[in-house]
């Protein structure tokens, strides 16, 4: 039986809205400007007809339920929204906003891609904050329960509860130090294997360069592995191994660290990365504006 909204007290959604964002009771009621008996007793009436506890005491504040947390990312975006419609002074004004962006990527993001957001976004928001948290298998979930704003990633999930869009394409390069005792500008499939590599951990979803490394006469002498793209590019830098990273990487940073660019010995099709972030983001104007930046600072 479908729950009769009738029976639903809707003060009582910003109620439960301001425990989530401030963790505490006399926090919310401040916020609310509420006593805290009333914010008490609002949340057991919430309890009760929504059939889960929501909070657990701790001795840091109120600890959200899993149904707390997924209640919270569906209904904030739309008393955003609802705060918007009612509230013109409300709506997301760049130039003074503090909004705090997060962003669930790699330091490939941080690394080819947050510096030219930054410079862009500070053009017209001085204080928005970006925070980037690295990605790992629960990324779709808290993209869906707004635990994030946007991912950034090579992969894009087949998940009808997400929107994807390309963010940009990359192509592979092979990096070497400049006086790497045999690559001299170019680097053969022989050189490419006989070479050490300085690789990144395996992941459960292939990228097109693991699908030619499993191909017969393709496997690669691995003679170190790291965590971060940050880690390939500085161990080139200081030994005879060689890496195969994003070619916007290697350029961006080659000069810097004294290492060639060699194009990779095989035809690879590009790489998309993706930008992925839930729909129920869509109608917040700060998140379209952010996204738009996103898009824009991969492109000038």
């Amino acid at each position: 039986m479908k729950l009769n909204l009738r029976s639903v007290d809707l003060n009582l959604l910003p109620v439960f809205d301001a425990i989530m964002e401030a963790g505490q009771l006399s926090r919310a009621a401040e916020t609310l400007g509420m006593s805290q008996p009333a914010i008490s007793a609002a949340l057991q009436r919430l309890r009760h007809t929504l059939g889960d506890p929501l909070f657990v005491r701790t001795h840091q504040g109120m600890l959200p339920t899993p149904r707390a947390r997924e209640l919270h990312g569906q209904l904030s975006q739309q008393l955003a929204a609802m705060r918007d419609t009612l509230d013109p002074a409300n709506r997301f004004t760049p130039a003074t906003s503090q909004r705090r962006f997060r962003v669930l990527s790699n330091d490939y993001f941080e690394l080819v891609v947050l510096p030219a957001l930054l410079a862009r976004l500070r053009q017209e928001a001085p204080e928005v904050v970006v925070e980037v948290v690295l990605a790992a298998d629960d990324a779709p979930q808290k993209l869906v329960t707004a635990e994030a704003d946007v991912a950034v990633d090579a992969f894009a999930p087949e998940n009808d509860r997400l929107r994807r869009q390309v963010l940009l394409e990359e192509r592979l390069a092979v990096v070497a130090r400049k006086q790497h005792p045999v690559l001299k500008g170019h680097c053969s499939k022989q050189q490419f294997l006989e070479a050490e590599h300085v690789v990144l951990p395996a992941r459960n979803r292939r990228l097109p360069l693991d699908q030619i490394l499993n191909e017969p006469g393709w496997q690669r002498r691995t003679g170190a592995q790291v965590t971060q793209f940050t880690s390939l590019l500085t161990t080139c830098s200081g030994s005879d191994l060689i890496a195969t990273v994003p070619e916007r990487l290697a350029r961006q940073y080659a000069e810097a660290l004294g290492l060639q660019t060699l194009p990779f010995p095989a035809e690879v099709p590009a790489l998309p990365v993706y930008l992925l972030w839930s729909p129920v983001m869509d109608r917040d104007p700060a998140q379209q504006w952010f996204r738009e930046h996103l898009l824009a600072s991969v492109r000038t």
